[in-house]
């Protein structure tokens, strides 16, 4: 049935069923069956059919990375199929491994068919939630996909160099080389080679569902191997996506909060646009999330086919998204020195595992990244300065106010935090050894809870113009969820009967909802900015009483559950946190419903349209007439807007290089590391950093303006451009331009001409 509605969903977003059903052919032939083979032959066995599936896609998807770039660095991207037939038929013709086609046959191993309803229903929100808040805003066709957010055609243009050059550069300016976690890119490429289905329909709508859904399923996996519980599983994977920050306002968060569906507070939240628009998240968390599943065997029982799978999967992470390696080192080392603290001895797979780790870590700074650091300083609380609530009131912002008002937030933000994981105190009887019953090894949940403090850590401590530190919780936030959902199996104990611990368990969930309701419908739906409240101090206390009010209802609630006679009490004091924090996400996706209802369903342009007309046809025309290696030449570097201030240029022009998939002299300069050293020097925000070269900015811009033999001669002969796209209306060119170049193709606002 979930299929099915994915099918239809995807079909009414512009994607033909059959081409759906081709992807998802290649995504399970193709990544998981030979990556689930593979995993079973590392763990020797047959085991949980959900775990093997989620793990071999994790595994699925490092190899063909891996395998692609080695085929498209020699000119033989098709080459990358290769690697799933040759697996099969390995594991098909060799005797000792046939018997991993088998599943298992153990009793414990099948998966309660209330707990697959759980995880059916979380993938068909994350898929709803996927239609209303991107879907909708971006489309595959014009005039909706004219006015994206800014970061996609960004990623299209790196995803269009990865089909067609390895290694990669900025293809909007080639002379800038690609310091960013580029692993995804070259994911989808190989998927576009393979399939043969368009870069922009693997973006924008087919290639993120299976990292989504398998990310959600290892969070599952990963909470039942930590606990042996099965409703552990499930409580992980929906504290995971679901159980956000507590918001108890009713006004409205501003501009980017509202578009992206972020909270209130900071919380790393998983259900945000950024699924969607940060693939580089995306497929890092899949990765990472895979890794860690083998880590916690590893930490246990180890073996040297083990040990290849974290070597793969860290090198997989190491480009997809390097941001998980100093985390993960951090885990490590806390696991070795509680070990040292408590047994005096060195978990030795830790150690190695550290060494690792920290080798991926100077090999991503200083390979991948260039010993670069992309904006990325030491600021103290600097997320308190751009979390959505004090922000949209405009009571903390970067470089105003005094640190008075970022305890505030801080304090709030901390507020909240307890709200999403109250079960990390429960880890206190892990390390006091008080429940042997549940077998739960210490290493692995210590390992989970150091990541996700490290996450916690790196947000405090620094900072990033463009909110980059945030992606630290982002990326710690759910193994922070695995810790306290261990915590929770903890302090639940197992002799109280099913039946009278769920009805206990959903009536604090419902009555925490309710109270978060109540709070927020007393809210008033005016933001409490100061100019309209009577100040500062006035607006502080408009972002603090509500808190003030949820709690204090929580404690009148969990006074009356210590005055019962029901023994699993900590256990109910979290489940009402959980309903307190779980209503946020039913408030997005109702507004969010409520907005789609108002201003349509498909084709909703969010933003002003920046792309210009025709940039698809012209641009898709220009990758079909003309060689991979062809540069071109563009008159247009700016994204042009309404409120752009008329002195600057918004450097961030990606589209055209997106839908060619071809390299340009220089069409924008936006998100490369020169831009932020530009932009450090002049004191400016990136987007609108100025461009170093003025030469070179000159000569290319001097072919459209003022063409003639000299100024285009100088592109053909010193520059060696092959084609000029031209934009007729933001850049109006010359109209002598045809004298000297020959007119190919003409789109909407877009002109494609070749030099002679």
């Amino acid at each position: 049935m979930l299929g099915v509605l994915i099918l239809i969903g995807l079909a009414l977003y512009g994607v033909p069923i059959w081409t759906t059903a081709i992807f998802a052919g290649y995504v399970a032939l193709g990544l998981i069956l030979p990556g689930m083979l593979i995993w079973r032959a590392v763990r020797g066995r047959p085991g949980w059919f959900v775990e093997d599936v989620a793990a071999g896609l994790a595994v699925g998807y490092s190899c063909e990375v891996m395998v692609y770039i080695g085929a498209r660095a020699i000119g033989l991207p098709l080459l990358t199929v290769a690697w799933p037939i040759a697996t099969i038929a390995i594991f098909l013709l060799v005797p000792g491994l046939r018997r991993h086609w088998r599943g298992t046959d153990r009793a414990e191993e099948k998966t309660p068919f209330w707990f697959s309803a759980i995880l059916s229903g979380s993938a068909l929100i994350l898929f709803y939630w996927s239609v209303i808040r991107f879907f909708r805003t971006h489309d595959v066709a014009e005039p909706g996909m004219l006015s994206p957010d800014g970061d996609s055609p960004f990623h299209l243009a790196l995803l269009g160099d990865a089909k067609h050059h390895m290694p990669l550069a900025s293809p909007w300016l080639p002379e800038q080389p690609v310091l960013y976690h580029w692993f995804v890119y070259a994911e989808m490429a190989s998927t576009s080679w393979i399939t043969g289905i368009e870069p922009q329909v693997l973006l924008l709508r087919l290639s993120p569902l299976p990292m989504v859904f398998g990310f959600l399923l290892l969070m599952a996996v990963l909470g039942k191997r930590l606990t042996g519980k099965w409703w552990a599983g499930a409580a992980a994977a929906v504290t995971t996506y679901f159980v956000l920050t507590p918001t108890p306002y009713q006004w409205r968060l501003g501009g980017w909060f509202s578009t992206f569906g972020t909270n209130a507070y900071e919380d790393g939240s998983s259900l945000r646009a950024q699924m969607w628009t940060s693939p580089t998240q995306t497929f890092g968390a899949i990765l990472f999330a895979g890794l860690a599943l083998v880590l916690v065997d590893v930490l246990t029982v180890s073996n040297r086919k083990r040990w290849g799978l974290v070597v793969l999967l860290t090198a997989a992470v190491t480009g997809g998204k390097a941001t998980f390696l100093p985390m993960l080192l951090a885990g490590l080392l806390l696991v070795v020195a509680v070990r040292m603290l408590t047994r005096k001895r060195v978990h030795p797979a830790a150690l190695i595992t550290s060494g690792i780790a920290f080798v991926a870590v100077l090999f991503a700074q200083f390979v991948l990244f260039g010993g670069a650091a992309q904006g990325l300083a030491i600021d103290p609380l600097h997320f308190a300065r751009i979390s959505g609530a004090p922000y949209t009131a405009t009571f903390a912002l970067p470089g105003v106010g005094p640190l008075w008002r970022l305890a505030l937030v801080t304090l709030i933000t901390f507020a909240c935090w307890a709200c999403i994981w109250p079960g990390l105190l429960g880890l206190t009887r892990l390390v006091k050894g008080r429940r042997p019953d549940l077998k739960i090894s210490a290493d692995p949940v210590i390992l989970m809870f150091g990541i996700g403090l490290s996450g916690i850590g790196a947000l405090l401590v620094f900072g990033h113009e463009g909110g980059a530190e945030g992606w630290f919780m982002v990326s710690g936030r759910p193994y922070l969820s695995l810790a306290a959902v261990v915590g929770l199996a903890l302090i639940t104990p197992n002799d109280v009967p099913v039946q009278r611990m769920l009805k206990w368990v959903y009536g604090a969930i419902f009555a925490g909802a309710a109270i978060l309701i109540v709070v927020h419908e007393l809210n008033p739906k005016r933001t409490p900015r100061p100019t309209a409240v009577g100040g500062v101090a006035q607006t502080a206390f408009h972002l603090v009483w509500p808190y003030l009010a949820v709690f204090t209802l929580l404690g009148v609630a969990a006074w009356l559950v210590h005055r019962s006679s029901f023994p699993a009490k900590k256990t109910v004091y979290a489940s009402m946190l959980a309903g307190v924090c779980l209503v946020t996400t039913l408030l997005h996706l109702f507004e969010t419903t409520r907005e789609a209802n108002h201003t349509g369903w498909r084709g909703v342009q969010q933003y002003e349209a920046f792309i210009p007309k025709g940039t698809k046809d012209a641009g898709r025309w220009l990758r079909d007439h003309s060689k991979p290696d062809d540069l071109v030449a563009t008159n247009a570097h700016c994204v042009i807007a309404s409120d752009t201030p008329k002195d600057v240029c918004d450097n961030r022009h990606f589209a055209f290089s997106a839908y060619s998939e071809r390299r340009f002299l220089i069409e924008g300069w936006g998100f490369t590391n020169r831009t932020h050293e530009m932009a450090a020097a002049t004191g400016t925000n990136a987007v609108w950093a100025p461009y170093w070269n003025e030469q070179l900015l000159a000569d290319n811009d001097a072919a459209f303006s003022a063409p003639s033999a000299a100024t285009i001669g100088k592109l053909r002969d010193q520059y060696r451009v092959r084609w000029l796209f031209v934009d007729e209306v933001h850049g109006a060119p010359a109209s002598t331009l045809g004298d000297f170049a020959q007119l190919r193709h003409r789109a909407g606002d877009i002109a494609v001409y070749e030099i002679r």
